[in-house]
């Protein structure tokens, strides 16, 4: 989403002199500066709180936790030195790790509550 433009600056400038020369117009000129700039976009999310998060609370046995951070703090390092482009492809496998490894986490405790409750089934069927 791009921010809103500001309006053209208007630059009015004096070309006549006060003796009224006849090699320079007379009145005044209107410039036209455009001000609207490419280059302001903001720069690539790193990621690195979620990298933390899923890196030391999700603890999954693929590591992917880990792989995030690593490609987040590539990410921060490329955004540094202004390489936006490098820091935007890593920002992107970062957030693609994270997401795997949230999905795993929530997929283990899923299994965990159903191995649970597949538990105590059994636990009272045998009582009865």
């Amino acid at each position: 989403m791009k921010p809103a433009a500001s309006p053209a600056a208007a630059v009015s400038t004096q070309a006549a002199t006060s003796d009224g020369a006849r090699d320079q117009p007379a009145g005044s000129a209107v410039v036209l500066v455009d001000t609207e700039d490419e280059s302001m976009e903001p720069p690539p999310r790193d990621y690195i709180i979620l990298s933390l998060f899923s890196f030391v609370y999700m603890g999954n046995p693929f590591c992917l936790g880990l792989v995030a951070l690593i490609f987040s703090i590539k990410a921060r390092d490329r955004k540094l030195l202004g390489d936006m482009e490098g820091a935007q492809k890593h920002a992107y496998t970062a957030k693609r790790f994270n997401l795997l490894a949230l999905c795993f986490f929530g997929l283990s405790i899923f299994v965990m509550v159903l191995v649970y409750a597949f538990l105590v089934s059994n636990a009272k069927r045998r009582r009865v």
